[in-house]
């Protein structure tokens, strides 16, 4: 006697059992392997949410130092704002009765100095605002990218005034809001 047991089963039955044990084992693998797949995406979807989550920290400390920076430039606007009020009445009360007008006149030219100081000293504002119109720029010229999308483009009309015009002027326009930005820095 050999040492298999085959609890009673004819060769015929074992061959069935085992072929149900190999399609069993047949579709637990192929579970295996899409859970495993499942597995992979879902890891690759936490990272790219880990590297969006990084990015959008980035920037959100990036519009805090912006807006730190705004807020300095606006308190200080404000504080020679109360300077550049005492200025003014200063010169009223000089100028009023005409006996001092050299006083006025320092007055008026110390006024001069502190209102270019207030407008010389705000690069955040100017950075903002620089951004602000660089973007309406590009506003402009996605207008003509869509009209120049919208157009039928085939080997023969490619060259057309349409065409050319409307790469001159999408070119044209990225270019001006590049400077915008430049003359920030500058």
């Amino acid at each position: 006697m050999s040492m298999l047991t085959t609890d009673g089963l004819t060769m015929n039955q074992l061959a069935e059992r085992n072929a149900e044990y190999v399609m069993t084992i047949a579709e637990l693998e192929e579970k295996c392997a899409a859970m495993t797949a499942k597995l992979s995406m879902i890891n690759d979807l936490m990272e790219a949410a880990e590297q969006a989550n990084k990015l959008a920290r980035e920037a959100t400390e990036t519009l805090v130092q912006e807006r730190n920076a705004l807020a300095a430039e606006n308190a200080h606007a404000r504080e020679r704002h109360v300077f550049i009020r005492a200025l003014a009445v200063s010169i009223l009360e000089h100028s009023g009765g005409r006996m001092d007008w050299r006083g006025a006149m320092e007055d008026a030219t110390e006024l001069l100095q502190t209102v270019d100081s207030v407008y010389a000293k705000t690069p955040a504002t100017d950075a903002f605002l620089a951004e602000v119109r660089a973007q309406g720029v590009e506003m402009f010229a996605d207008k003509y990218r869509a009209q120049l999308t919208a157009l039928p483009t085939t080997p023969e009309n490619i060259f057309d005034a349409a065409h050319v015009s409307l790469r001159y002027q999408i070119f044209d326009a990225d270019e001006f809001a590049a400077q915008l930005r430049k003359g920030v820095a500058q």
